[in-house]
């Protein structure tokens, strides 16, 4: 009799696990789904573009315009395809002064992250509460780009911006 309530109760508890496992919704997907469609979603969701703002650290950020440019630096030690010009704006919201320059990562279509390209590029400070309009340039081989924006000292989640540059 003890064996038989036993298995009885070790059936049950696997029962349990069992559908814990396998709970499916409505629509008959499983919990697992529904949390890596949300991720997905949520990734498509941070991907921004030009004109947009993302706020990072208490530092806005928004991507006012990406062009090509053919101007060249002929001190350049890098040859790329294509250079890219992007201007934005950033307003420091922190209570402290923050550097500007090289708040800016550019990936290529290729997957590879691109160099900052040696033009005019905006570096510096900000004053707390104030805003600046900058430009960075980087060599790029494809398009589209991914452009990962996080302040220099900030440990939070960077916005990321896709543009197809033409």
């Amino acid at each position: 009799m003890l064996k038989k309530s036993l298995f009885i109760i070790a059936s049950f508890i696997f029962t349990i696990a069992l559908a814990a496992c396998g709970d499916t919704d409505s629509t008959g997907s499983t919990n697992g789904d529904k949390d890596k469609k949300q991720t997905e979603e949520k990734s498509e969701e941070k991907k921004l573009g030009i004109g947009d703002t993302a706020e990072v650290g208490n530092v806005k950020f928004t991507l006012k315009k990406v062009s090509l440019t053919d101007e060249r630096n002929e001190f350049a030690d890098q040859n790329p395809k294509m250079v890219v010009k992007i201007e934005y704006e950033i307003e420091n919201g922190t209570d402290e002064e923050i550097p500007i320059g090289g708040d800016l990562e550019v990936y290529d279509a290729t997957g590879n992250k691109m160099e900052s390209y040696p033009l005019d590029n905006t570096l510096g400070s900000l004053k707390p509460g104030k805003k600046i309009q900058g430009v960075e340039h980087f060599g790029i081989e494809e398009s589209p780009i991914e452009i990962y924006f996080q302040p220099m000292f900030s440990f939070d989640e960077p916005a990321v911006f896709e543009v197809d540059v033409k």
